[in-house]
């Protein structure tokens, strides 16, 4: 017997033996899985069959051998008739018509369940076989199948292994199987999930939990502006589904996402109540631009920070121009796209999810007390005086500080700024259903953080509801909307810095507990701030956002959609500065001030799209897709303020009891046109193409430069599915190479009206003609620019995707390289070009220097241990990536510190070598213009002198870079029989921090200035110290001396450790509930830095010196009903 075979898919290793069952329980099959089975694998597998003389028999079990289609069969089917079949890349269709045309056998085909029985024949008709198995029945087994939502699973198959029994999970996902022993074996199989074994031992109910195949080729992701079989994909897309972005809980979905998208960047630099995080996809292309990725949330732009995570379906991150450029000029910085979750068809379920957590203590240096104080102001008296103070009055000269201190009155005020702490709590609800026609999700959530200062809360509110309704079988509406309020209120961002550099002597607190804002003579409390009434930084937002859409299909394979969305966001910010506060006001605000600010944005979008599908010639797929989109943005903001104000009970609300009235108001509208088309093509499934263009019209760049199009193209290759691969199919499951090349523009980080030169005019605050103010005029600091035009970046990518050993080990490795030309460059214009109102020289927009950006990127999944009772999986992400900056209009740019071959954002000051030590020469000291114990840096040659002079500007050079080099990521998730355990950790490697943190340390004498608290500073019986001796700080160069705070940024965190159990449904059952787990997690519970200098910080915060980042325990739980 010959053969030759091939086929699409590869075996999920289901029993290869045929089953034959009662056409009963099949025909239960058919019925119940007939809207979920969606005939798409018959009609996408394609079966090359070259098999001569042999049995039917035989000729299917190497379908089912070599595929995942099961044959079921009566006994009456005659399956010993010998032929031969010869077929190339057909479906399985035309197989079995091949077979049976002309025969007494019927079939029919149901996804991947094929039933053969004979015409006319009886469908309960029982085989002998099956009669004498129910009479030696032994046991009934009875359970439910689920995913790891807890949502059950209608149409999995239960087969008992070695045998041809077996049966079918029904819409509500439960099953009974009957005539069990023991010693049975159960297999539980489901299309795009892993096969499981149960054994029966003295079970009478087994409950199954299915885990999505690590493979996962028939998962669907979102594009732009569709969805597409990750089998199928030509562009570099990375997909995380709603169970990995709340395995721990978060407020803020990126923040879920961190370390595990490679090439993703997502850092949060601050633990302040309400703050953001910060993303780079790819690095950093624009050096004014905007460098954001665009975020599309259920198909229109949005804003991913008024999401609730327990909201989010998945979230698919497109990174190569390939996926983007369907996007045009808001594309070029990469797509995220987020989709929400919709209703399904079965019961009502209700999920509730809660959880409360508390911080640790913030990673913050503290000011200096006791003895280290005392002993750091007589070093420093020394190096002024030549010798150490007799006693510390010559050092506290007010007699009251010299009294606090003779009475160790030590106040460390990092502590009692930190002195609360901070707690977040969150409880959402959601209620999922559907018929076959309506389908509805509504989710409804509240969360309350209390911030690490007394002053700092928020509260958010959101509420959520999707619904479908299928009019007829060819039409379908959807209506999508999102609303959520917030209430912040925020603390003054230097408290923390200002109590490390307080006087550490005093008294805090009156009697009564209450703030001493005069703690000592002259010395102003760092907590002024938090005194009643003195500081107010409060921010009520509300945001609304709908998306109505009307679907037509008029034929097979094509799709209408047309969609409207409409935003508003409306935010009001109250502020109040007493006359006691620290916080900075406006520069032409007096004390006490007020303001509120209104800031409104309406924002409208309409898209249509059109979409058609046609397999031709059974080896053609081909898909095309259309698209027009219009959007509309409106920005309203007004500031209304007043000085003088003596009713501090009244904070903002009475502002015309202000002596001095302060009123400003701004208004921009930008409108935006699109067109684009795609075309997907792909033959026999191995050979991929994909053709996108799209043209973008603008309304804030110039005349001839508001439209221009982005063009993109890719091409996939399935390697592993080509015959010479054939013998490698026992351990390759996929390999798949991936080209892609695009345009993709950028038009963000300018103004609505860049391209003109806009002046104010002021009434109030001009010059006296006559004993009149007379108005006067004066520019707004930019000048337009008629042929501003756009960014654009052109974009290379190359990736590879790989299985392994039947889903064991898969992943994908990408390279990339961008380059970006005709950069949106704010640029000074010269002095003779006139002024500001303030004197300042006048800037301009225009296109004139160009960026690159390459890298290669790592994702690894591999599953370690697979047994009954313990499984771990890991997840690595790893990017390399490497930006500079190529072309400057005048060379490099020192004052903003942009250099041409160093990345944007480069690092320009002193290069740190050291402390001068007693051991240098006299000669050498005055060479360098310095003293022992002062900062050493390194010296560049100059005239010719080998480096050997006084410091000079000369001497500064390129320090390193705020973007890393490298980001890792690794996730570990373990299971065992109810537990389940996840240890996620990151890693930045390559970057540079300015610490000003550690900048706080200025080596100066001045007892009324604090230093940061384990400094390791210079003395002469010190001298291999890291710092500068106390006291130096007087005479050195301020910028020499802060040498020291660039850093090697380096550190790997163990970001979040979740530990959860899952009660057993005997349990959960009591309050009748489908599942219940409790969990607990741990945020930033270990840091390993590179820098010894920075172990008491956090490198996260790029040296960043405001809120520090905090340890953090949560304890929550979730419930499905």
């Amino acid at each position: 017997m010959k053969k030759n075979w091939s086929c699409f898919r590869q075996s999920t290793g289901v029993p290869k033996l045929m089953r034959k069952m009662k056409l009963s329980v099949f025909f239960l099959f058919v019925t119940v899985l007939g809207a979920w089975a969606a005939d798409s694998y018959s009609q996408s597998t394609k079966l090359t069959l070259e098999i001569n003389n042999s049995t039917v028999k035989n000729i299917l079990s190497e379908i089912e051998e070599n595929s995942e289609f099961r044959f079921f069969y009566s006994g009456g089917v005659d399956l010993s008739r010998k032929t031969s079949i010869s077929i190339k890349n057909s479906k399985i269709s035309n197989v079995l018509s091949f077979l049976f045309n002309g025969t007494d056998v019927k079939y029919e085909v149901r996804g991947k369940q094929i039933a053969l029985f004979k015409k006319g024949s009886d469908l309960l008709e029982l085989s002998n076989a099956e009669t004498q198995s129910s009479r030696q029945q032994k046991k009934t087994i009875a359970g439910k199948v689920t995913d790891k939502r807890g949502d059950p699973l209608p149409g999995v198959t239960i087969i008992v292994k070695g045998t041809q029994k077996g049966i079918v999970t029904d819409m509500n996902g439960k099953y009974t199987l009957s005539g069990l022993s023991a010693e049975n074996i159960l297999v539980f199989s489901f299309v795009g999930m892993k096969t499981q074994e149960v054994k029966v031992e003295k079970n009478t109910s087994i409950d199954v939990v299915m885990e999505e195949d690590a493979i996962g080729l028939e998962e669907v992701v979102a594009i732009g502006y569709g969805t597409m079989k990750k089998k199928d994909l030509t562009g570099a897309v990375t997909s995380v589904k709603s169970e990995d972005i709340t395995v721990a809980p978060t407020n803020n979905v990126m923040e879920a996402l961190q370390g595990k998208i490679s090439g993703m960047d997502i850092v949060k630099t601050s633990g302040q109540v309400g703050s953001d995080v910060e993303i780079l996809l790819r690095g950093s292309r624009s050096i004014y631009g905007d460098n954001s990725p665009l975020f599309i949330i259920d198909g229109v732009p949005g804003s991913y920070d008024q999401i609730n995570p327990n909201d989010i379906e998945s979230v698919d991150v497109l990174k190569d121009a390939s996926s983007t450029a369907i996007y045009g000029s808001t594309g070029s910085n990469g797509v995220i796209i987020i989709t929400t979750k919709r209703g399904s068809k079965g019961k009502m379920k209700i999920n509730f999810d809660a959880y409360y957590g508390v911080s640790g203590t913030p990673k913050f240096l503290h000011g200096m007390t006791g003895d280290e104080w005392t002993t750091y102001q007589k070093e420093a008296y020394k190096y002024i005086n030549g010798s150490y103070p007799a006693d510390m009055s010559s050092i506290l000269t007010d007699a009251t500080m010299l009294e606090y201190y003779e009475n160790d009155q030590w106040i460390d005020w990092v502590d009692e700024a930190i002195g609360k702490t901070v707690t977040n709590q969150k409880y959402n609800l959601s209620v999922t259903s559907g018929s076959d026609k309506t389908k509805m999700y509504a989710g409804i959530s509240y969360a309350k953080d209390e911030g690490l200062l007394e002053n700092e809360k928020l509260e958010r509110y959101a509420l959520r509801l999707n619904i479908d309704q299928k009019i007829t079988d060819r039409v379908n509406v959807g209506f999508t909307t999102n609303v959520s309020y917030q209430d912040m209120d925020k603390g003054y961002r230097k408290t923390f810095t200002a109590a490390l550099s307080a006087f550490p002597l005093g008294e805090a607190y009156d009697k009564e507990g209450k703030i001493i804002h005069e703690y000592a003579n002259g010395q102003y409390s760092p907590l002024s701030d938090l005194i009643e009434n003195q500081y107010v930084n409060t921010t009520r937002s509300m945001y609304t956002n709908a998306i109505a859409f009307l679907e037509v299909l008029p034929f097979q394979g094509m799709s209408i959609k047309t969609l409207l969305n409409g935003t508003l966001s409306n935010s009001r910010l109250g502020q109040y500065w007493g006359e006691k506060c620290n916080a900075s006001r406006p520069t032409y605000a007096g004390s006490p001030h007020a303001s509120i600010t209104n800031s409104t944005n309406y924002s409208y979008t309409w898209e249509n799209i059109a979409s058609y599908k046609k397999t031709i010639a059974e080896e053609h797929d081909l898909g095309l897709t259309f698209v027009t989109s219009w959007s509309k943005s409106i920005n309203e903001n007004s500031i209304a303020g007043g000085s003088g104000q003596e009713l501090d009970s009244w904070s903002f609300y009475r502002l015309a009891s202000a002596a001095s009235q302060h009123v400003e108001s701004s208004y921009s509208k930008t409108q935006k046109m699109s067109f684009a088309a795609r075309l997907n093509y792909s033959f026999r499934g191995k050979y991929l193409l994909t053709f996108s263009n799209r043209w973008d019209g603008v309304s804030w760049l110039s005349e001839g430069h508001k439209w221009d199009f982005f063009p993109a193209g890719a091409f996939a290759w399935r390697i592993s599915d080509e015959n010479f691969m054939y013998s490698a199919k026992t351990w390759l499951d996929n390999l798949k190479l991936r080209i892609g090349y695009g345009v993709t523009g950028n038009a963000g980080g300018v103004g609505a009206y860049s391209t003109q030169t806009n002046a104010y005019a002021y009434t109030g605050y001009g010059v006296s003609v006559n004993g009149k103010i007379a108005s006067f005029t004066q520019y707004t600091g930019t000048y337009g620019n008629p042929g501003l035009g756009w960014e654009k970046s052109y974009n290379l990518n190359i990736g590879l995707d790989f299985a392994v050993f039947n889903g064991r080990i898969d992943g994908a490795v990408e390279y990339f390289d961008t380059q970006t030309k005709d950069l949106l460059f704010k640029r000074t214009m010269p002095i003779t070009s006139g002024v500001t109102g303030w004197g300042s020289p006048l800037s301009s927009w225009e296109n004139i220097a160009s960026t690159s950006n390459n890298g290669v990127e790592l994702t690894l999944n591999t599953v370690n241990i697979q047994k009954e009772n313990f499984k771990w999986n890991s997840t690595l992400s790893l990017t390399w990536s490497k930006e500079k900056i190529k072309e400057l209009p005048s060379g490099d740019l020192i004052s903003e510190c942009l250099f041409e071959g160093e990345p944007i954002q480069s690092f320009y000051g002193y290069k740190y070598e050291g402390i001068w030590g007693t051991n240098a020469s006299d000669n050498e000291l005055s060479t360098y213009g310095v003293r022992p114990g002062w900062v050493k840096v390194q010296t560049l040659e100059k005239d010719g002198d080998g480096g050997e002079h006084k410091y000079c500007e000369d001497d500064r050079q390129v320090l390193g870079h705020k973007n890393p080099d490298y980001i890792v990521g690794f996730n570990n998730t373990f299971s065992y029989k109810s537990f389940d355990l996840s240890i996620f950790l990151m890693g930045r490697f390559g970057q540079t921090i300015q610490s000003d943190l550690l900048g706080w340390y200025t080596a100066v004498q001045r007892a009324t200035t604090n230093q940061p608290s384990g400094i390791d500073y210079w003395t002469e019986s010190n001298q291999g110290a890291y710092f500068p001796t106390p006291g130096s700080g007087n005479e050195q160069d301020g910028k020499v001396l802060q040498a020291f705070t660039y850093q090697n940024g380096s550190f790997v965190k163990v970001k979040n450790i979740t530990l959860g159990y899952t009660l057993p449904k005997n349990i959960s059952g009591k309050v009748f509930a489908d599942r219940c787990r409790i969990y607990a997690t741990a945020y930033n519970p270990f840091i390993w830095v590179k820098s010894e200098q920075l172990k008491e910080t956090d490198p996260e915060t790029n040296g960043s010196d405001s809120f520090p980042l905090y340890k953090q325990f949560v304890f929550g739980v979730n419930i499905s009903f």
